[in-house]
């Protein structure tokens, strides 16, 4: 199917999926003449009551222009269709079920969602949606970009920033859950506790707030842990893996001493030309018995 408006035209590639409220439909595309550029979530509103509430936040002389994410928006055939580029990869919520960032990759890319969002001054509501780990998408690099599917479009006109800080609380301590439960960073769990208080009350503080904890642990983890890449770090990685066998062999021959030293520091009246000679065992004195003529 295409979408034609003006001198635009999208092809729908896939239905993503149609929000619960049964209003919007989403779908997966692509520009007819610019294919190359990539991919787009097209949002098909049927609600012309809903469709008229996002035409304040969804077309370009309404929000900021640094929102590149919002492609273009306008009505056809009796719809309102909004184009937002699409982000492919691998979600947040994949990548911390994988559980393979390390500390340092886990703090930079908290960071990375914390400049993202102020790099693309978004509409609140928008940022409510985007700060969902299912719709934050991480690439090889730790850089993030995000989708935006109307998850929870009801929702919308009622997000404010007390909103915005519980879903990047929730963010914090599905990043940083390993460090929490084990109360191994005193940074983060005096940040997390902070979030929990609300003490901050715009999400700048927030940011501020976090960048300072990211250059303490940051400092700490590398004091730690040896940087990956180099040659000792390697090394020592392969030291690890021998460690079970380096504590068998140790352990065996920590017995193989007690054994030999036992062995020669006791009296053994076996290991003696004549044996030992007892003259009394307790109260008993024994005499010998003359040998006859």
């Amino acid at each position: 199917m295409i979408i034609k408006f003006q001198d635009m035209q999208y092809e729908l590639i896939s239905k993503i999926k149609t929000t619960v409220s049964g209003n919007i439909d989403l779908y997966l595309a692509c520009d007819v003449k610019r294919r190359e550029e990539g991919l787009y979530t097209v949002a098909c509103v049927r609600d012309m009551e809903i469709a008229r509430k996002l035409i304040m936040v969804t077309t370009k002389q309404n929000v900021s222009l640094s929102f590149r994410d919002l492609h273009a928006s306008f009505n056809a055939d009796g719809k309102y269709y909004v184009i937002f580029n699409y982000a492919q990869g691998r979600t947040l919520q994949q990548a911390l079920e994988d559980g393979k960032f390390n500390l340092r990759e886990r703090l930079q890319i908290m960071k990375n969602i914390f400049a993202q969002i102020f790099l693309l001054n978004m509409p609140e509501c928008f940022l409510y949606e985007a700060l969902r780990k299912e719709n934050i998408i991480v690439d090889d690099s730790l850089g993030v970009r995000f989708n935006y599917f109307f998850t929870e479009i009801d929702y919308y006109w009622q997000v404010q920033e007390k909103e915005l800080m519980n879903r990047v609380n929730g963010l914090v301590y599905e990043l940083f859950a390993r460090e929490l439960e084990k109360k191994s960073s005193r940074e983060l769990m005096e940040f997390a506790l902070d979030l929990d208080e609300g003490c901050y009350g715009y999400l700048w503080d927030c940011y501020v707030a976090y960048d300072e904890v990211y250059e303490t642990v940051l400092a700490k983890t590398e004091q730690r842990e040896p940087e990956p890449g180099r040659i000792w770090w390697r090394a020592w990685e392969k030291l690890k893996k021998f460690f079970p066998t380096i504590r068998t062999v140790l352990a065996a021959a920590l017995i193989v001493s007690a054994a030999i030293y036992l062995l020669w520091n006791l009296p053994n009246p076996a290991l003696t030309d004549n044996g030992v000679t007892f003259g009394q065992i307790g109260t008993l004195e024994i005499k010998e018995k003359a040998d006859k003529p």
